[in-house]
């Protein structure tokens, strides 16, 4: 597995001013020096760390569909499952799992829009 931050600078240049893959340990700490503003009032600590945990969550959910469509357009080009697997950093079986859903949403017209409608909603309800 990888552990280096993806390049931000695409064939064009650069994509986004957006850090599109934060450091883990940075951003850590940055959420626990945020949290730390509100000193003692543990409610709204626990509401900002629920809000930002959520949106995390909701993130990684529109990241594997872009993910998930990325291997599929890799899938019809190289028109081997097993080796967008590998490339994608997944087995053999959870690569074509993963082909097979990406499929079954491009044929019901899914988009980023419709899975962050999706995901806005409460997860937890």
């Amino acid at each position: 597995m990888r552990h280096d931050r993806p390049n931000q600078v695409g064939k064009g240049g650069p994509v986004t001013d957006v850090d599109i893959c934060p450091d883990v340990v940075s951003f850590g700490k940055e959420m626990e020096r945020f949290l730390g503003t509100f000193e003692g009032d543990h409610v709204s600590i626990l509401e900002h760390a629920r809000d930002i945990s959520h949106n995390l969550e909701r993130l990684k959910m529109v990241a594997a569909f872009v993910r998930r469509q990325a291997m599929l357009d890799a899938h019809l080009d190289l028109g081997n499952g097993a080796e967008v697997g590998r490339l994608a950093g997944v087995g053999r079986v959870r690569s074509h799992e993963l082909l097979h859903r990406a499929t079954d949403e491009r044929m019901r017209n899914a988009s980023i829009e419709k899975i962050a409608e999706y995901a806005i909603s409460d997860l937890y309800t």
